[in-house]
């Protein structure tokens, strides 16, 4: 089977590889060079507990990919022959009040009754516990099974994999239009190139909703702003896991920098750095782990992350068109969502898990 996968981003490379491993014939066509989207802008936070509310469907899913990591990184890292920074160290989300005290204690109450490993931490324990947090606050909660990993290295890793399977990537082609027929489906790139499949896996983030798709209205998602500072930390600033506060996080790196993010914008598809939005995070930051003030600003990383009309990703057939499959709509947690998603997109269109 030959299948065309529109976007390598980290969920359009994840499917490419399982789908390649599987034994399809793998295309995989995109604008930018792999990961240049709305994954470089990405901190790699695995934390389904703290990105969605007991009753959202995300949080379903991101408990059944967060099950499926631990294998998922060990392969990679075996099929690439290529080492991807990854850690379990779990998230450290720090009340700066007495309100977000009540929050995280109520959060605390609903993951024991959930059967989930945290840790309530009073302001004179969570001074040693994670001494780069500010003395002002008010105690923690420390979930132990969220986790974080550096998206550049996996997604390197994953075209790597999906390569040595037989897949191949080509960089620099804008899909335009989609036409689905019984025997197949057909492709037509910006530049008038048509290409022939036997499936086509939509994995184009925010621009998901500019294919133009025959017989069907555009893909429902649009775009969200979100800048990410890439700090150098100062001596003794740099916390020893995910450190998350009301107005940012923060991911530390065995290099010595660090993540902070990330701005939610509606700006439509304006992918430019502001001077608002960065000094929204610098001073979040600041607040949150008072050492991170003398950090220098290595880089401000920039993506639109692609949140859904529905509320969920779309991940399976794409509703009255034949031999085209959705896998979009990640919004914050495309990182935490891929293995699950090309799981599930590999079963759709092979019948593999």
């Amino acid at each position: 089977m030959h299948v065309l996968v529109i976007g390598a981003g980290i969920i359009g490379v994840s499917v490419a590889e399982s789908l390649a491993r599987h034994g399809a014939e793998v295309t995989v066509l995109d604008m930018r060079s792999p990961g240049r989207g709305a994954s470089q802008a990405s901190a790699g936070i695995l934390a389904p507990f703290s990105e969605a509310d007991p009753a959202s469907p995300l949080l379903g899913l991101g408990r059944r990919s967060l099950d499926l990591y631990d294998e998922f990184i060990a392969r990679v890292r075996e099929a690439s022959g290529l080492n991807v920074e990854y850690a379990r160290t779990g998230t450290l989300e720090v009340a700066l009040d007495e309100n977000e005290r009540e929050h995280l204690l109520r959060a605390k109450a609903w993951l024991d009754a959930e059967g989930e490993t945290a840790s309530w931490l009073e302001a004179a324990d969570l001074r040693l516990f994670e001494p780069t947090v500010t003395s002002a606050a008010a105690g923690a909660l420390h979930i132990h099974r969220h986790g974080f990993v550096n998206v550049r290295a996996l997604v390197t890793a994953l075209v790597q994999a999906a390569r040595l399977a037989g897949a191949v990537f080509e960089d620099g082609v804008e899909v335009a239009a989609i036409e689905s027929s019984g025997g197949g489906v057909s492709v037509r790139t910006r530049a008038g190139r048509v290409l022939a499949a036997d499936g086509v896996v939509i994995a184009a983030g925010a621009w998901s909703r500019r294919l133009r798709i025959a017989g069907a209205g555009p893909v429902g998602v649009r775009p969200i702003r979100g800048q990410l500072l890439h700090l150098r930390a100062t001596a003794g600033a740099q916390p020893a896991r995910v450190v998350w506060g009301t107005g940012c996080y923060a991911v530390p790196w065995g290099d010595g920098s660090l993540l902070v993010g990330a701005s939610v914008e509606d700006v439509g598809f304006d992918e430019g750095t502001t001077v608002e939005g960065v000094a929204a995070l610098a001073g979040a930051v600041a607040k949150l782990m008072p050492a991170c003030a003398g950090a220098s600003i290595e880089a401000i990383r920039v993506g639109l992350r692609p949140i859904a009309d529905a509320g969920a990703p779309l991940i399976g057939p794409a509703p009255g068109v034949p031999n085209v499959t959705l896998a979009t709509g990640h919004y914050r947690n495309g990182i935490l969502l891929a293995p699950l998603t090309a799981a599930l997109v590999t079963g759709t269109l092979l019948g593999a898990n």
